[in-house]
């Protein structure tokens, strides 16, 4: 009995990590959703790509993408957004949208460099213990 118990909690835990998708399997954030750094800077620009994981786990709560403070985009599972930087160092934050179960504590947030011509990428993902945002690794 101990085992099939254990067996049962390990499964859930399994499934409350999201799962890593390509930038391609990754569909736009809808337009409307996006509200910052759609506009090329005048003279050389880079961009910086957030994609959000898939998976069941925290797919009921938007996470908020922030450039440099600023609100930037809300993804929701799956999805990804573009915004168009000025070349140096920025800081890229991933939180939780609206109330109640979706209610995030403080920012993620990591430092990045934005180089002209270059496209930045980033993984956004949860688990049970919160929100992470790092470098996009090809899988």
């Amino acid at each position: 009995m101990r085992k099939l118990i254990g067996g049962m909690i390990l499964a859930l835990l399994a499934g409350c990590t999201s799962n890593a998708i390509t930038v391609q399997q990754a569909e736009r954030a809808p337009s409307d959703k996006v509200f910052a750094f759609q506009e090329k800077p005048a003279g050389s620009y880079g961009t910086v790509t957030v994609v959000r994981d898939s998976g069941i786990n925290g797919s009921a709560c938007d996470f908020i993408v922030y450039i440099d403070g600023k609100k930037a985009a809300k993804l929701g599972t799956s999805q990804k957004a573009s915004f168009f930087v000025r070349p140096g160092s920025l800081n890229v934050g991933l939180g939780l949208a609206g109330a109640g179960l979706c209610a995030g504590k403080a920012t993620q947030t990591v430092q990045a460099n934005s180089v002209a011509g270059q496209e930045t990428i980033f993984r956004a993902s949860s688990d049970m213990y919160g929100l992470y945002i790092g470098p996009y690794v090809e899988y």
